[in-house]
């Protein structure tokens, strides 16, 4: 149950977080040319670019495998492509947090320059793995729930859970890759330990993939422009979703897909926000 409780607190942690930023990045847009260049699409409504990003979901989950299989043995790659991705993501959550006290110029060169110290800091000392994955989570949600209206969104989500279920039941790739993750302590999952309970056993741990803090902080972003109570909605779903399934997955012992019931979830309580005429 320890276990439980400290990812769902990562869960939750990473939900405010990518929340906090991504409000302050919105209200940013119009004012930072900087800020608005984070955006990856040029029309937020287009439902086609649901399409092309998941696209380039494949391509990357493509991309790693054959990374694994041809530098399964060598880690430098992988972490270089860590050290990129958590300097990158983590320096729009520290602009964020600058930006409470700095002006935009400032908030920038000082959020970029903690960006790469932290991911430094991370390679130096991999007790950081945590942090890492929450703060890169936040960096990465907000990109994508700032470039995606809320109907692209949700198809991109029902497309990302199919993937997610397809991938851990009939290709099972991506049980290879959080094997790997997983084995080489990478900063893609977030991870709770707890002592073995009899002499000889191995150390019990918990792990949850990026991905799956990822996809609700990018509903709740394009929630926060669409209406700020219907991410309230959002978030409740995400939380509630969440709970259920790492106490299934404690009772199973076994890979599951978290993606599909976390989507449901989120889906369900917008619904009922919107019966309600909460917004």
């Amino acid at each position: 149950m320890r276990m439980i409780t400290v990812i769902l607190a990562f869960f939750i942690i990473a939900q405010l977080l990518g929340m906090y930023t991504g409000a302050m990045i919105l209200l940013d847009m119009t004012k930072n040319p900087y800020v608005s260049g984070l955006v990856v699409t040029a029309n937020a409504e287009e439902p086609l670019n649901a399409v092309l990003l998941l696209v380039y979901v494949l391509v990357g989950a493509g991309v790693m495998m054959l990374l694994i299989r041809l530098f399964g043995l060598h880690l430098l790659v992988f972490r270089a492509m860590e050290f990129v991705l958590i300097a990158t993501s983590s320096s729009i959550v520290f602009y964020a947090v600058l930006r409470l006290a700095a002006g935009y110029e400032a908030s920038m060169l000082l959020g970029i320059a903690l960006g790469l110290a932290f991911s430094s800091a991370k390679m130096l000392r991999p007790q950081l793995k945590n942090a890492a994955a929450i703060l890169a989570t936040a960096g990465v949600g907000v990109i994508f729930g700032m470039s995606l209206g809320m109907l692209p969104v949700i198809l991109f989500l029902i497309l990302l859970s199919i993937y997610d279920y397809l991938s851990v039941f009939a290709t099972k790739h991506m049980v290879v890759l959080a094997d790997f993750v997983v084995q080489k302590d990478l900063a893609f999952t977030v991870t709770a330990k707890a002592p073995p309970v009899r002499p000889g056993e191995k150390e019990r741990r918990i792990d949850l993939g990026t991905g799956d803090l990822i996809a609700p902080i990018i509903m709740e972003v394009s929630a926060l422009a669409f209406n700020p109570v219907a991410t309230l909605f959002v978030f409740a779903g995400a939380v509630i979703s969440m709970g259920t399934f790492l106490f299934l997955v404690s009772k199973k012992r076994m890979v599951l897909p978290a993606l599909p019931p976390i989507v449901l979830g989120m889906i369900v309580f917008l619904l009922i926000g919107f019966l309600l005429k909460a917004y």
